[in-house]
């Protein structure tokens, strides 16, 4: 009987190539896993319709119902139906709904905070305008260099803390983000975990940057891989927690990684 139960994918990096597109192979690949019974979803911070742009074109999505489900925006959940792909209404409305109460607070957090990075030089702008804000129930600054979104994700942090927000901030590339504190990858693949009654320990999550830490670091007890592209703090962190690292990139490290662990030949 095969241990994992649940594979969750990143998008970014880790499922599509450079140019986006998904290797016919690993399309395949994702169909086997469904026929052996493994559940597949993505974890991604892409809304829906971005990813179903991907998706499509390789041949997967809602018709094939491979993914079985997709996780947006870090947070929400969408299950593959009859065609097409539900919302997971228990857990999209409770976001919603906290999102609507907080939102005025996270601007107005992130606009100190931005007029505050910038005498200090930092080269930042607000994410998006306020109805993006409200839609992706997330919000952020964007930095025109990495190690200054780095720096600011720590600082953000920091004022979160001290003003005893029931926040969280998580950083995606040059985008520092705040979330609800029940968002993020690992909190959402634990919450569609749960909706199918797999073990934490049958879940393999596979990432490969920052905001994908929250699934790989072991804190949910889910198996963690990663391709040789990933952020080198990713890599770093699926090592000490004994996961495993693919010596190939994108999705042929994915497939890789399925190889590894016998879920496919």
């Amino acid at each position: 009987m095969l241990r994992v139960k649940l594979v969750a994918l990143d998008l970014d990096g880790t499922l599509l190539e450079r140019d986006g597109t998904i290797l016919p192979e690993l399309r395949d690949a994702l169909i086997q896993l469904s026929e052996k019974g493994v559940k597949v979803t993505t974890a991604s911070g892409r809304f829906l319709e971005s990813q179903l742009k991907f998706l499509e074109p390789a041949g997967l999505g809602a018709k094939v119902e491979v993914p079985h489900a997709l996780i947006t925006n870090e947070q929400e959940i969408y299950i593959a139906s009859a065609g097409q792909y539900v919302s997971l209404i228990e857990r999209n409305s409770k976001i919603e709904r906290a999102w609507l109460k907080i939102v005025s607070t996270v601007m107005d957090l992130l606009r100190e905070t931005l007029s505050e990075l910038e005498s200090m030089g930092f080269k930042t702008s607000l994410w998006a305008e306020e109805e993006k804000v409200v839609q992706r129930h997330l919000a952020g600054l964007l930095f025109e260099e990495s190690q200054e979104a780095k720096e600011a994700e720590q600082y953000l942090k920091n004022k979160i803390k001290e003003r005893r927000l029931n926040l969280k901030c998580n950083r995606s590339g040059r985008l520092v983000q705040v979330l609800l504190p029940f968002a993020g990858k690992g909190e959402t693949v634990k919450v569609l975990a749960e909706y199918w009654n797999i073990e934490f320990y049958k879940v393999l999550c596979i990432g490969d940057s920052s905001h994908d830490m929250d699934m790989l670091d072991g804190r949910y007890g889910f198996i963690p891989a990663t391709v040789s592209n990933a952020d080198e703090e990713i890599i770093e962190v699926v090592r000490r927690v004994g996961g495993y690292v693919s010596p190939l990139p994108h999705g042929r490290g994915v497939l890789d990684v399925l190889k590894n662990f016998k879920l496919i030949e």
